[in-house]
């Protein structure tokens, strides 16, 4: 499960580039004036809520994976289904560098103001719905408990920071 986690992490470290950069930049940049501890204070307020979307995530779907895995096609047909389908999405993943279209944050650039706001901006990108994610959430559906989803997310975390 953690090295699960990890390996899903890393190979997501590209996109995490491509798609936490084009936030967290602009929001490191306005404020010019920062020291480097209140610079070091917005990039671990973003980190952290990063961290928190990963978690509840891995915490909700392992909890529904627990729920929805005593259904008996649930293990035999729906989850072998996604994975093949998610498979074939990392793939397509590999070759297209990202899914811009699908982000939800671009559209919040003109209030990167405030320090606070990088809590809110971190959580956001914590749920950009890319395939690697979606891989994460079905394997928190297949680990099927509450504690299973976070280690696997945290560690998926991890990995994706790096």
């Amino acid at each position: 499960m953690i090295l699960k986690g990890l390996a899903l992490g890393f190979s997501a470290g590209i996109f995490c580039i491509g798609f936490c950069y084009p936030v967290l930049g602009p929001l490191m940049l306005s404020k010019p004036q920062l020291s480097f501890k209140n610079s070091a204070i917005s990039l671990a307020l973003f980190i952290f809520g990063r961290l928190v979307a990963y978690l509840l995530f891995g915490a909700f779907f392992g909890i529904i994976g627990g729920i929805i895995s005593s259904l008996p096609s649930f293990r035999s047909i729906v989850l072998p289904i996604t994975y093949l389908i998610l498979g074939i999405l990392m793939i397509l993943y590999g070759l297209v560098t990202s899914f811009p279209h699908w982000t939800v944050c671009r559209s919040l650039e003109k209030y990167y103001q405030n320090q606070k706001s990088n809590l809110i901006f971190g959580f956001l990108t914590g749920i950009n719905i890319c395939p690697p994610f979606l891989l994460a959430i079905t394997t928190a559906l297949d680990l099927g408990k509450l504690w299973y989803g976070i280690v696997f997310f945290f560690f998926f975390f991890l990995a994706t920071t790096v």
